[in-house]
């Protein structure tokens, strides 16, 4: 039975990263994302003096302290569940010297180095996973500590590379993270330990295919926006709702037009599918009553996602408007990935008794 004091430690470390996310959003949308030249420093101190009062320092580098913040927490969350196996210490220091080698690597520019021991690092947790039987939870936090630090140093590089294909691999990388994190406050709760649920064969396989379509597909619309951000920073290619730029269907070029259709279609498709596959999962978890919520909010937030990327377009790029529409994007992410966690979930669940 997974511990209730580190399930109320997991929910605290995801509502620290809603803010993170939103705050990071701000940063985009705001355009002050290079407002600090260096890193980890800002202009060569930890904290320069009033800082928080001047407003792209105060998003940039308050940005900077709440990633920090959040690193704490999944460093916390990964000794946690370290300690509780009392394996050797060999596994705890190596994994943080491994960590803070890959930081000064990527601070040097040694990419190809860096590259080869996030792969070394990965490869090292698959094998590991897989040999000794990792308890999920001792898996998820150990993959969360990595990634945490993957996207830390993928914010470093964003700044000292001034490379918005870094800045597009930050931001989606991030919300990836959250899912993660999300997936490991469901597995260290009630609902994953003692829930079950009733489906035949054929309905647990639709359950499954249509959760992993469904999160691949928010996913792809995720990049497009992510790309869209950071490509149209200032102004969007063209301000009509229906058409892009008059036209129904643009030519690939200009791509910053093409990818604002890409954008807009390809998310209203995307909603259309959330409410189908919303329908069927109310089915699907009757007999979890509490991630039935999941399937009837992915019922109306499509729709208000739909509303807010209209109103994107006709403020403008609003700020709490845009930052809304983030928000609401890393909403349906986070919950499409809760389905697939539930519907696959529960197989290896299953598998785990029967071994047992």
């Amino acid at each position: 039975m997974p511990s209730r004091a580190f399930h109320r430690y997991s929910l605290l470390t995801l509502a620290v990263g809603v803010v993170l996310i939103w705050w990071g959003a701000a940063v985009t949308t705001e355009d002050v994302g290079l407002a600090v030249p260096d890193w980890p420093l800002c202009y060569g101190k930890i904290n320069p003096d009033g800082w928080y009062k001047v407003p792209a320092l105060l998003l940039e580098h308050g940005h900077r302290w709440l990633a920090t913040t959040i690193g704490f927490l999944v460093l916390g969350m990964y000794y946690w569940q370290f300690a509780k196996f009392r394996p050797g210490p060999v596994e705890g220091v190596g994994i943080v010297l491994c960590s803070l080698g890959f930081l000064v690597l990527i601070y040097m520019g040694s990419l190809v180095t860096a590259a080869f021991i996030a792969i070394l690092g990965f490869s090292w947790l698959i094998l590991k996973w897989y040999s000794q039987r990792w308890p999920l939870l001792r898996g998820l936090t150990t993959l969360a500590l990595l990634l945490v630090v993957l996207q830390a140093a993928l914010g470093g590089l964003r700044v000292l590379k001034m490379s918005d294909p870094l800045g597009i691999t930050h931001g989606t990388l991030g919300q990836m993270f959250y899912c993660l994190l999300v997936f490991v406050a469901f597995a260290s709760s009630r609902t994953w330990s003692e829930g079950r649920l009733v489906l035949t064969v054929k309905e647990a396989a639709r359950a499954r295919f249509w959760s992993l379509a469904l999160f691949l597909c928010i996913f792809g619309q995720l990049i497009l926006g992510a790309t869209l951000r950071h490509t149209q920073r200032t102004h969007l290619a063209a301000s009509d709702i229906l058409t892009t730029k008059g036209q129904w269907v643009p030519p690939a070029s200009p791509p910053d037009v093409f990818l604002l259709f890409a954008h807009k279609y390809w998310g209203f498709s995307v909603a259309v599918l959330i409410i189908f596959v919303a329908v069927r999962s109310r089915h699907w978890l009757a007999t979890l009553p509490r991630l039935r919520l999941v399937a009837t909010l992915l019922l109306f937030m499509p729709t208000i996602q739909v509303a807010l990327g209209i109103f994107v377009i006709l403020t403008g790029k609003s700020f709490w408007v845009t930052n809304f529409h983030v928000l609401n994007g890393l909403a349906l992410l986070a919950l499409s990935s809760l389905l697939v966690a539930t519907f696959w979930g529960d197989k290896l669940c299953r598998r785990e008794e029967a071994e047992a």
